[in-house]
């Protein structure tokens, strides 16, 4: 005899109450997964964020070292030896190594960078001779960036404060 005994005539599979219990339980997980996802993945736009704006400072200090070494030709008189713009550091400026040596061009960057929290390629600035709160999205020297974003971060600071 073969079959299992005891259940002869009756269907086998899950019953409504199992598959309601079932889908309750899956909802609850979601519920509890989707916020920690979103916390993770605004986590990794801040750290994002934080590498992007410390590769653009980078960029503004490095020319400014070769600007204070006399290795850059002023454009003007008022120049205050910082870039006149982002797309400076990405075309970049010809470099004079030495008195012997010819001009060398060097960019400081490959492009600028999208700022991951407002998804643009697009920074706020302030210039050498600004005050320190100042935020302007064009500058006459590019002193320092910042994100455009007013949202707030995870530890309570607003982005465009970093």
């Amino acid at each position: 005899m073969s079959g299992v005994a005891g259940r002869t005539g009756r269907q086998q599979g899950l019953t409504y109450v199992e598959i309601l219990a079932t889908l309750l339980i899956m909802t609850i997980l979601a519920g509890v997964a989707l916020p920690l996802l979103h916390h993770k993945y605004r986590h990794y736009k801040e750290v994002e964020l934080k590498r992007r704006l410390t590769m653009l400072r980078a960029a503004i200090d490095r020319y400014h070292e070769y600007a204070v070494l006399g290795q850059i030709e002023p454009p003007d008189l008022d120049w205050n030896m910082y870039p006149e713009s982002l797309d400076e550091l990405v075309e970049g400026v010809e470099i004079k190594p030495g008195a012997d040596q010819p001009p060398v061009l060097v960019r400081f960057l490959r492009r600028i960078p999208v700022d991951p929290i407002t998804g643009e390629a697009e920074w706020d600035c302030r210039s050498y001779e600004d005050d320190p709160d100042t935020r302007s999205s064009s500058c006459d020297d590019v002193y320092d960036v910042f994100s455009r974003s007013n949202e707030t971060a995870l530890d309570g600071t607003t982005y465009s404060d970093w």
